[in-house]
């Protein structure tokens, strides 16, 4: 920045919005603190979210998706990191090991550790950037309560195709039946609305029911 002048240094560690909120949005927040009930604006709201945002949310997801989402498979959290963390809580126990694949987003190692679990990364396969399936059924051991994708992928830009996500599904189904527990698909899904012409983003849940969906709307 020194060199060059800080306004021709571009930041792509981190993608923290860089766009204004649509205006509806903005009249919105004004419109309820000035006239909403103050008790629903500011006081606590149910553990699990609004009611009537997960419903919300639930509809989008049931339209989008043609799968039949209801506002009790709908839990809120602040952002995807939030979703992510608790997903890891919700089905991971010290001792435990995460998978995910390289390359991967830095902030996976601290959000498993911080569960007590253990986080182990499968090798990239560097032709395609899809899952490098012989090495991750290696690592697939009986320890492993987890399994973390992340697709459309940062920072790679690829996405996980139908074919890799049935693959991946039936994977997982056999590996359960056969260690007799099952091992969940934790779905790191922020950037599934930022695809190009041509390009499919299939939704990870239609393919293994036991996943759990980490969404965050800053990016979209």
């Amino acid at each position: 920045g020194r060199e060059i002048g800080y306004e021709n240094v571009f930041d792509f560690s981190l993608g923290n919005p860089s766009v204004p909120v649509p205006e509806a949005v903005t009249r919105t927040m004004v419109r309820l603190l000035q006239e909403g009930d103050p008790m629903a604006v500011h006081g606590y709201s149910p553990s699990l979210g609004i009611t009537a945002v997960r419903e919300k949310v639930a509809a989008s997801l049931q339209k989008r998706s043609g799968m039949p989402y209801e506002a009790k498979h709908i839990f809120m959290t602040s952002g995807a990191a939030g979703a992510i963390a608790h997903a890891l809580r919700a089905v991971t126990e010290p001792g435990d090991e995460v998978l995910t694949f390289a390359p991967c987003f830095s902030e996976y190692a601290p959000y498993v550790n911080g569960t007590g679990a253990v986080l182990k990364t499968v090798p990239a396969d560097t032709v395609s950037f899809q899952i490098h399936f012989p090495r991750l059924e290696e690592m697939l051991s009986r320890r492993v309560a987890a399994v973390l994708i992340n697709t459309p992928n940062n920072p790679s830009g690829v996405v996980y195709s139908a074919q890799t996500l049935q693959k991946l599904a039936e994977l997982l189904e056999r590996k359960s039946a056969e260690y007799g527990h099952t091992i969940y698909l934790i779905s790191d899904e922020p950037y599934r609305e930022i695809v190009f012409a041509g390009v499919d983003a299939p939704f990870v849940s239609a393919y293994y029911a036991n996943t759990l969906m980490c969404y965050s709307f800053s990016k979209s």
